[in-house]
């Protein structure tokens, strides 16, 4: 039978995540040398509006003032990682730190005690002007991890992990939950090979130097754009945020473009194509379901009718507790709201108290039920 879809949360869906998410883009475009009068205008306007958004504001500032104060180190690729040194250098004054080209993670699974301690890679920040980078204020992510095998930079995330990686050339790598890419440069090739997971690529412009992903047997090829890649079970989906690639056979698409086929797929900015053993299927996305696909670069989930199957998954990719829907009837009950993936506690808490969902633990699964009749 049809459920109607109801929003989680009293709130929704203009709840506390989204105007955090609002705290944190003002917090972008306000950390410039100057900011313009009408700038500040909307500023105040906006906080004005809301009580909650001062208070968020304040939050995000003071968070980011303290990130900002903190210095790590990253070995140079060749040398192994001392962890010891890493956490050493927490404590150790800025002269004596250096810059690097992994941005500030966390780990999710610490708690807040151990967070204090934990190493922050930091760079400069003209990343922080975007409004995905600027978010992750919000919610911080998982260890960084990076070695090097057989030649190529390894960059990986943990379940729930975040990371935002620059290159040597300024193209930038954002890892989702549970990732894991290889970075080979070389002087006709920028190729990064998905191990798994999911991340996004804006790649800066270079026509001598195309800019391949290969995740597979699929490649995508872009020169200067912007594009997401899933690695999913048996296939591979990519989605086009700006620009245009290529999708097709690795060993092709190496190749220089006159050499292109003119059949090979090329997708542009608002398509979405899942290429597998039976081709490559394209589709066009609108704006709404383009942001809902790319929300997690924001370390959000948005849902607006999704099932609560397809919420159930999604929210598994990125907790070591899993939910499960133990009573069938509640597989297709429409949800729709503004989430953090790593915040499952809170996600289960809305389910109980709005739709009196009963939620038993069995180890390290939360089995989701009908409440019993009254």
């Amino acid at each position: 039978m049809h459920q109607p879809m109801r929003w989680l949360g009293k709130e929704s869906p203009v709840n506390n995540n989204l105007i955090e998410i609002e705290a944190s883009e003002w917090l972008a475009r306000l950390d410039k040398s100057h900011s313009s009068d009408a700038e500040l205008a909307a500023f105040e306007q906006w906080k004005a509006a809301d009580p909650r958004r001062a208070a968020a504001y304040a939050r995000l500032a003071a968070a980011w003032q303290a990130l900002d104060r903190v210095r790590a180190i990253r070995p140079i690729a060749d040398a192994p990682i001392d962890i010891d040194y890493l956490s050493g250098a927490v404590s150790r004054p800025a002269s004596e730190t250096i810059q690097s080209t992994v941005t500030d993670t966390l780990d999710p699974h610490h708690d807040n005690a151990n967070r204090a301690s934990q190493p922050v890679i930091k760079r400069t920040r003209p990343w922080l002007y975007s409004a995905a980078a600027a978010s992750l204020l919000v919610v911080f992510a998982g260890l960084w991890i990076v070695h090097t095998v057989g030649g190529a930079t390894t960059f990986s995330t943990s379940v729930g992990g975040f990371q935002r990686v620059v290159l040597d050339d300024q193209s930038a790598i954002e890892l989702n939950t549970d990732s894991e890419v290889r970075v080979a440069y070389s002087p006709r090739l920028r190729i990064v090979e998905l191990v798994r997971g999911e991340a996004s690529f804006d790649v800066t412009h270079d026509t001598a130097r195309p800019f391949i992903v290969a995740a597979g047997d699929t490649a995508v090829r872009a020169v200067g754009t912007k594009f997401d890649v899933r690695r999913l079970d048996g296939a591979v989906e990519v989605t086009v945020d700006e620009g245009k690639v290529a999708v097709g056979d690795p060993s092709v698409l190496e190749h220089k473009v006159d050499f292109l086929a003119m059949s090979i797929p090329q997708l542009s900015a608002g398509q979405s194509a899942v290429a597998n053993a039976g081709g490559v299927h394209l589709k066009e996305l609108p704006k709404r379901e383009m942001a809902r696909k790319l929300a997690w670069q924001n370390q959000m989930l948005v849902f607006d009718g999704d099932t609560l199957s397809d919420v159930v998954a999604q929210f598994n990719r990125y907790n070591s507790r899993q939910l499960v829907i133990a009573d069938p009837s509640l597989a297709t009950l429409q949800i729709g709201g503004y989430f953090r993936p790593t915040n499952l506690d809170a996600f289960v808490n809305v389910l109980q108290s709005d739709f009196g969902i009963r939620v038993s633990s069995d180890g390290s699964r939360l089995l989701l039920a009908a409440a019993s009749p009254k």
